[in-house]
């Protein structure tokens, strides 16, 4: 047993709805991840041990904070390299995960693991949420809809808002000054139909930072203008 997936063992090993194949599973992912990045810029962690914690771990918090298990069509927006959809891809082999990305580079490594890892749960969408969140077969059909470290909180209510089915859920991964960016999102959340729900706040292993979960429910409808038109949602933010 390598040093590796040891690092991956001991830090899982601490949630709960991880067992010892999606342990394996994912240490197989974050090998993939760190091979490819030496030739294609995905993420700019290298250290394996970081990489353990602020990428899978981080990713995984979730399963511990809230109940997935009837959340069965999840949307990750804007997954980058796939954080955190590919880790609850494996946390959740029945439900279907959908992990779109912008960046054709980055949407090809995502084919690639879902090959590699035989994730036949998972759909790659190479589309802008601004784009698809006008398709019928995604606008309203989410159950959850998450994104990692993607945009400022109000533009990531106005892309996320549409994809979210009536009482499903939005949640935002973010770092420990978010309060500036939830005082300022009271008029995207009520033009886009969304209301806090929960804030969830935790610390990282070895000191690696505070983290929060902000939860947001769907409670109305969103316009139909929005998502508004590529790049505008971060030009003119809702306040």
């Amino acid at each position: 047993m390598n040093l590796h997936f040891q690092t991956v063992e001991q830090h899982l090993k601490k949630l709960n709805c991880i067992d010892a194949n999606q342990i394996k599973l994912n240490y197989q992912y974050l090998e993939l991840l760190l091979q490819v990045n030496q030739k294609t810029n995905l993420t700019s962690i290298t250290n394996w041990e970081e990489a353990v914690i602020k990428h899978l771990y981080d990713s995984l918090m979730l399963t511990e904070i809230e109940d997935l298990t009837k959340r069965e069509q999840i949307l990750d927006l804007g997954t980058g390299a796939g954080l955190p959809g590919i880790p609850l891809a494996l946390a959740y082999p029945e439900h279907k995960i959908y992990l779109m990305e912008a960046s054709k580079k980055k949407a090809e490594f995502l084919k690639l693991a879902k090959h590699k890892l035989k994730l036949n749960n998972t759909t790659v969408l190479n589309e802008r949420a601004e784009t698809l969140g006008h398709n019928a077969e995604h606008r309203g059909v989410y159950d959850l809809v998450v994104a990692r470290a993607v945009a400022e909180l109000t533009v990531l209510l106005e892309l996320a808002a549409p994809f979210c089915q009536r009482n499903g859920l939005f949640i935002a991964y973010k770092g420990p000054h978010f309060s500036s960016e939830l005082n300022g999102a009271n008029q995207a959340l009520r033009i886009l139909g969304m209301e806090i729900h929960r804030i969830v706040r935790y610390e990282l292993p070895l000191s690696m930072g505070a983290r929060a979960l902000l939860i947001f429910k769907k409670c109305g409808d969103t316009p139909p203008q929005y998502p508004r038109r590529p790049g505008i949602p971060a030009k003119r933010p809702l306040r």
